[in-house]
């Protein structure tokens, strides 16, 4: 059994509200301790033009983010780790290639925060859509799997993007790397007591009404929020809520 805390990996502010809003408050709601670790916040990417500052541009994010916990009552700790994200970094954001040694580095610098701070279950996000971020956060907690308590998120609006046998396809290749068994557990709408849609809005620089619209479209096809992990894992969270 897993302390009463939970840690959201997300590899970028936005990642674990569009993923995670309505189980975020029913942990809250359970009185579980939440703290979201944003990774890449170091940044330029904005939906619309907002300034060319990069300096801006992060500061903005991070507010938005403060945003968001004030309309879940400020209850969430959030870490900003200040990694440089793949437009800066790379030029490029999609994976296509296999990670580089500089990509490995940042990988490795994850994984040692992890390791010093991470004293609860980790919720991760799957790597539907392959964004490189995305992919490093999730490698970081495959390298550490046997050493933490793990459970998985479907990348919003990446996953509501393919179909249910694409979804399958990748959760089997999670399952070969991990060589673990992974099933799924949804948090549902009426389990929460949060406007998914009102809460996400508050991520203006990075969201639109096509890219809201895919995020609550995928919420209403569920009922709610798909987590996926080994059965215990899954079973040690519902006897905890």
């Amino acid at each position: 059994m897993f302390a009463l805390k939970i840690f959201i990996l997300s590899p970028h502010i936005d990642d674990a509200a569009y993923g995670l809003t309505l189980s975020i408050s029913r942990f809250l709601n359970a009185g579980i301790d939440v703290t979201i670790i944003n990774c890449f916040t170091v940044t330029q990417w904005t939906i619309r033009f907002v300034s060319k500052e990069q300096e801006v541009i992060s500061r903005l994010r991070k507010q938005e983010d403060a945003d968001y916990n004030k309309l879940l009552g400020d209850k969430i700790n959030i870490i900003n780790l200040d990694i440089t994200d793949a437009p800066l970094r790379k030029g490029y954001i999609f994976q296509y290639k296999p990670l580089e040694p500089c990509e490995w580095e940042v990988v490795d610098e994850i994984k040692d925060y992890l390791k010093k701070h991470v004293d609860g279950l980790l919720l991760c996000p799957l790597a539907v859509g392959d964004h490189i971020d995305h992919v490093i956060c999730r490698e970081a907690v495959v390298h550490l799997y046997n050493k933490l308590q793990v459970l998985f998120f479907e990348d919003l609006p990446y996953t509501q993007r393919i179909n249910e046998e694409q979804l399958k396809e990748h959760i089997e290749k999670l399952e070969e790397q991990l060589q673990r068994k992974l099933v799924h557990f949804t948090n549902r709408i009426e389990e929460t007591s949060v406007d998914k849609a009102q809460a996400i809005k508050v991520y203006d620089t990075q969201l639109n009404d096509e890219i809201c619209n895919e995020i609550i479209g995928h919420m209403h096809a569920l009922n709610g929020e798909r987590l996926w992990g080994e059965e215990k894992m899954i079973k040690a969270l519902q006897a905890a809520l």
